[in-house]
């Protein structure tokens, strides 16, 4: 993870719901100044390169729900290289 992205991070940590499955999965949370942000979910795989679930964020406060933003599938599972571009139209919308 480059320091850039880094830097918007505001969760660290493992998912807590998701502690139970095998493997575990972490959980990374970002805000960007736009207001909007992204969750990041890992699913790790045997033998293959992990993927990870991405949800687009609305923030108020402190708080966030879940929205839909033009470009991103909520719930896809896909590699780093892809979500990497999702989080880049994330970053891109409009102050809300």
């Amino acid at each position: 993870m480059d320091e850039e992205l880094e830097r918007f991070r505001v969760d660290v940590g493992y998912c807590k719901s998701c502690l139970g499955m095998q493997g575990g999965r972490e959980q990374r949370v970002y805000r960007f100044p736009n207001g909007y942000g992204a969750s990041l979910i890992s699913a790790p795989r045997l033998g293959g390169p992990d993927r990870w679930t991405i949800m687009a964020l609305r923030f108020d406060g402190d708080e966030y729900v879940t929205v839909n933003v033009p470009g991103i599938e909520n719930g896809a599972a896909v590699h780093e290289d892809v979500y990497r571009r999702m989080l880049d139209i994330i970053i891109s919308q409009p102050h809300f």
